[in-house]
């Protein structure tokens, strides 16, 4: 069974959700603001050390549904990703063992329906997050925020979780770097002050 992404009490960055990515989308925003949006990841390492890395782009879009709810989507391209600092450490970490980048050139998580109301209370975010070409049932902890759908207009929401990365295939390295990965992500609409 797969391990859901979990709540945290490391870091509040998040995984934020809207805007931009895929087909029409919540039009209250033109897009992310790269700048101060962020997806990050801690590795335990070895001797307890924490390895944190970044992903240098994300695109995710919000999508009304039928029945009045939302389905968020975000994608979170490999190749970009780096563990500032350590180079050696970055092109094995897109290689085979980790993300392999070359075959597999993102994660993708899809949420469930979801009512508008969770942005402004916070609470868990169900959905499927595929990496490595395997798909698992996971879930975001959303941080409380003040953004009211349908507009979207100077919004940020912050969320994370956790994975195993045993589940997603990524067992090598296991003296190195434990199982556990942590998303932190925090998405910025444009226009966001």
């Amino acid at each position: 069974m797969a391990r859901a992404l979990a709540a945290s009490g490391i870091g509040m960055l998040a995984m934020g959700l809207l805007i931009g990515f895929g087909a029409p989308a919540c039009r209250a925003a033109d897009g992310i603001d790269d700048v101060r949006s962020e997806a990050r990841f801690v590795l335990r390492g070895a001797f307890g050390r924490h390895l944190e890395g970044r992903f240098g782009q994300m695109q995710a879009a919000l999508q009304p549904q039928a029945d009045g709810r939302w389905r968020a989507t975000v994608w979170l391209p490999t190749a970009d990703a780096e563990l500032p600092g350590h180079p050696r450490y970055t092109r094995i970490m897109r290689g085979d063992m980790f993300f392999d980048s070359a075959r597999h050139p993102g994660i993708r998580f899809v949420s469930d329906p979801f009512d508008a109301g969770l942005l402004a209370q916070g609470g868990v975010l169900a959905g499927t997050l595929n990496m490595r070409g395997v798909s698992r049932r996971a879930q975001l902890q959303l941080a409380p925020s003040p953004c009211r759908l349908p507009r979207f207009d100077g919004c940020t929401v912050h969320a994370h979780g956790r994975v195993q990365r045993s589940d997603f295939g990524m067992d090598r390295l296991r003296g190195l770097v434990g199982d556990e990965v942590e998303f932190q992500l925090r998405i910025v609409a444009d226009g966001a002050a």
